[in-house]
């Protein structure tokens, strides 16, 4: 095969493209860090890594909405913590009605004070959540939960009406969980499904209106309201009381979910430094071969362009 000097300045010129293209391709590696910069570099790495960095992003977005569940729940807890303070405090109040030697003025007194009372369970009931919605109004957020409850004296407050739907707002912050993180009033106050009127309010209004009647009223029967006040409370706070256990379940729930999520994402992200991280060591050591090869044929080039005939002509 005859060998002419336009093919020896190719195969140079080749080749010192070859290695400025490996060096270059080394110079990248160690300014990103990164191993893989092409799927070509490693197609099967770079197919695994394409799939562990879209499960660790699903992860991700889970913590995230893990996030707002644990404050949607925390303020319901809150809700419920201050529901069951009231009706505590409106059911020790009942039991001192019993006393038989309350006189009508100190009946009238207390009404007033559980009228108060009413009237900041009604404020708990329409409270919103971190958001900005209401979070007793089941799917109907956007406005409050309850209506009604204006003062009407001498008897209790107006009917309370509930205005939201039977819906249960919750969060997918799992895989395969998908968490309430609501509770409709309905089910937190015991509405009645055929006329919408809350009977916790109802029950509180009713033992108002007792408190205020007149002693000269032959229908006043403070015994027998305090009995059926007495009575509605523990009902309610029955009810309150496992549905904040329910919501206590799915905050440790929910705390075993933000752990293993986490736990997750640290495998995510070790796997996805093993498949694309680069070895400085051995890119530096790389490097500086092919720096030495690169320059070794640049110079091995001039030599080879330089020789002519006419160099050794006197």
């Amino acid at each position: 095969m005859r060998i002419s000097t336009s093919m020896i300045f190719d195969a140079g010129r080749n080749a010192m493209q070859r290695q400025s293209a490996d060096l270059l391709h080394t110079q990248q590696q160690l300014a990103s860090g990164r191993r893989i910069l092409n799927p070509s570099d490693d197609p099967i790495g770079a197919s695994r890594a394409l799939e562990v960095s879209q499960t660790k992003s699903v992860n991700e977005q889970f913590q995230i909405n893990q996030g707002y569940a644990k404050d949607a729940l925390t303020s319901l807890e809150s809700s419920l913590g201050s529901v069951t303070e009231i009706l505590t405090y409106i059911r020790t109040r009942a039991v001192e009605a019993g006393n038989g030697s309350f006189s009508p003025a100190e009946h009238q007194a207390m009404a007033a004070d559980i009228e108060a009372q009413f009237n900041a369970l009604l404020g708990v009931a329409n409270s919103k959540d971190a958001t900005g919605e209401y979070q007793f109004a089941g799917y109907q957020s956007g406005q409050a939960a309850f209506s009604g409850g204006t003062a009407a004296p001498p008897a209790g407050p107006a009917a309370v009406v509930y205005d939201g739907d039977a819906g249960v707002r919750s969060m997918q912050v799992g895989s395969s969980r998908t968490m309430p993180v609501a509770e409709p009033g309905s089910r937190v106050f015991m509405a009645d499904p055929a006329s919408g009127e809350s009977q916790v309010f109802g029950a509180i209004s009713e033992f108002i209106t007792e408190l205020r009647k007149d002693a000269s009223d032959p229908t006043r029967n403070i015994a027998a309201a305090v009995t059926s006040a007495i009575g509605d409370m523990d009902v309610a706070l029955d009810n309150v009381g496992t549905i904040r256990a329910s919501v206590g379940s799915r905050m440790v729930e929910l705390d075993a979910l933000v752990e293993l999520s986490a736990s997750h994402d640290l495998q995510y992200a070790e796997t996805l430094s093993r498949l694309q991280d680069l070895d400085y060591n051995e890119a530096i050591s790389r490097f500086s071969k092919q720096q030495t090869v690169l320059e070794a044929a640049q110079q091995t080039y001039v030599r080879v362009t330089g020789l002519s005939l006419f160099n050794l002509l006197d």
